[in-house]
């Protein structure tokens, strides 16, 4: 038998809507993908790219970030002004610039001469800046005035020191140690000491006094090489607590540099290092929690903290040491930390491994129900013959039609009395008692089966569960899919119930968790985002598995056979 394939152009057209609807179906996957890759920084600046930037280790810090985006039009400008004005602003930034030297580290004399950008670097980066905070500043008048003269004029009343001070600060990235401070197990807070107390143990680094810096921080000059690409950095308190620290908050400024770095703690002649490095892509103040292994905690506690695993015995006569590890990051290192710190960030402030197996057993536990409570009923709908049958199936079509917020309120209450509030049973135990989408899914399907089959089988011997069990059941398998698949997305995305019957954290699937989530991350796109990319990759697999038979199962029911 010939099939028409059709002609080329068709084909071409075929395939060229089936790639346009894939884009468009996977265009929200993708976005939240990429969004997922991005750093917090990414998301709050003028200008949003589609593709995360590109993390550049650098081998010196600090230095200038020449990187500059585009400049927005100042808002109530028309495009013809601005590009008029802009030459002219640029100029009065260039003349400002001229003479202009930042502040740099107050040193002793002994120590070596400052760091001072390079001076190219610095005049493109602090441009940049400059207009940025111009086209934010302009004041109103000079905007309605809409003359190239007002603008000058007003950027002109805005170039003063301290807003040249602030560009600078802005783009001067630098790597800073602050004050360290404890928690004791009696709920003391204790400051151990500021920055001056850190020191460089080995490596190609410098620690200098900054008189712009936080109070009490120490800003850290280094300079890998093919010889050193790490150095050390310890940090003796001046102070001791009365009784031992369980957790130790340090104070760090990172330099964008996405240098790794390793936290060590030596106490009582032990050595103990943090389960996971830290990454240097922020470019503010930060405070890492380090806590001791088998401190007691709260599994449902945000896990802003890093454990420290014992390392072994290391004697030293200080009673308590801090160190940093500072290694230089590869290419391929930056671009893994920047991939995984989203997702390794959201495990570690939610409990997600403890919301994913709670959905994983709620969406088993209601497919596997609601396959056998609605095959059976569907079975007995097409294949058996008692009375008021058709009566029943009319009935269970009209239910159909009400919609699910019509029974919220005597569902809960009706759980409430039995006692299943706060339990995961009134996500699962309706399971048992069928859908009827699937019912009348089912019974389209069995319909469609030849009743010789059913008339074989009896003659064998077989009664009616073992006709479903052993010669329907098979057959329907496209059905069964179907209904595996949009159950286990109901159940997996359900997030109205588990709001209204939940209340206890611990019993939260990751739909809710997700929510909770959100409310715990403070608007962080980018972890919302790896979190709903860890929801959405089970649907999409269990998809690309079962798509064959869902395929089936929809297109084949209500045909002849």
């Amino acid at each position: 038998m010939f099939t028409r394939r059709g002609r080329p152009g068709e084909r071409i057209a075929t395939h060229a809507l089936l790639l346009a609807g894939a884009v468009l179906f996977l265009a929200p996957m993708l976005w939240m993908l990429l969004v997922s890759f991005k750093v917090p920084g990414e998301m709050t600046s003028d200008e949003v790219r589609l593709l995360p930037d590109v993390p550049t280790p650098r081998a010196a810090s600090p230095y200038m970030d020449a990187s500059v985006r585009s400049i927005k039009r100042p808002d109530g400008v028309s495009d013809d002004l601005w590009d008029a004005a802009r030459p002219a602003i640029e100029l009065l930034i260039a003349e400002r610039l001229d003479g202009w030297t930042p502040r740099t580290p107050n040193e002793p004399a002994a120590n070596p001469a400052p760091t001072l950008p390079d001076a190219a670097a610095m005049r493109r980066a602090m441009t940049g800046a400059l207009l940025r905070v111009l086209v934010a500043r302009l004041t109103d008048e000079a905007r309605a005035a809409g003359t190239v003269e007002a603008l000058v004029a007003s950027a002109r009343d805005l170039l003063d020191d301290e807003t040249l001070e602030q560009a600078f600060d802005a783009g001067w990235r630098r790597f800073s140690v602050g004050p360290v401070r404890a928690r004791t197990r009696d709920m003391l807070a204790v400051a151990l000491g500021s920055g001056s107390a850190w020191r460089v143990a080995d490596g190609p680094a410098e620690i200098l006094a900054r008189a712009d810096a936080a109070p009490g921080s120490r800003e850290v000059r280094y300079q890998f090489d093919e010889a050193n690409q790490s150095f050390v950095l310890e940090f003796v308190p001046d102070t001791l607590a009365q009784s031992e620290p369980d957790r130790l908050f340090v104070a760090l400024r990172g330099d964008a540099t996405w240098a790794r770095v390793d936290l060590e703690v030596v106490q009582g002649g032990r050595r103990w290092r943090a389960e996971s490095p830290v990454f240097l892509h922020e470019r503010d103040w930060f405070e890492q929690e380090l806590r001791l292994a088998g401190t007691p905690r709260d599994p449902l506690e945000p896990r802003l903290y890093r454990l420290l695993h014992d390392a072994g015995p290391e004697a030293r006569d200080e009673p308590l040491v801090v160190r940093l590890i500072v290694t230089r990051s590869t290419p391929t290192g930056a671009w893994t930390a920047k991939l995984t710190r989203a997702y390794h960030q959201a495990f570690r402030e939610v409990p997600f491994a403890r919301y994913l197996a709670t959905s994983f057993s709620l969406a088993l536990l209601c497919i596997v129900f609601t396959i056998l409570s609605c095959t059976l009923a569907g079975y007995a709908f097409a294949r058996l013959e008692w009375p008021g049958r058709g009566l029943c199936f009319a009935l269970l079509l009209g239910t159909m039609m009400l919609p699910p917020q019509v029974t919220m309120v005597p569902q809960f209450i009706l759980v409430r009395w039995i006692g299943w509030y706060d339990t995961l049973l009134p996500l699962w135990v309706p399971a048992m008692f069928g859908g009827p989408f699937f019912i009348f899914l089912v019974r389209q399907f069995l319909r469609n089966i030849p009743m010789d089959l059913e008339d074989a089988a009896r003659i064998d011997g077989c009664g009616f569960l073992r006709i479903y069990w052993h010669v329907m059941l098979p057959l329907i398998r496209p059905v069964i899919a179907t209904i595996a698949i949009f159950t286990f997305l109901w159940t997996w995305n359900n997030f109205i119930g588990p709001l209204i019957y939940l209340n206890d954290e611990r019993l939260f699937p990751l739909a809710l968790g997700l929510f909770r989530f959100n409310l715990r991350s403070g608007g962080d796109v980018t972890l919302m985002m790896a979190g709903a990319v860890l929801m959405t990759l089970p649907v999409l697999a269990l998809f690309a598995v079962l798509q064959r038979q869902f395929v089936q199962g929809v297109t084949l029911t209500g045909t002849k056979a």
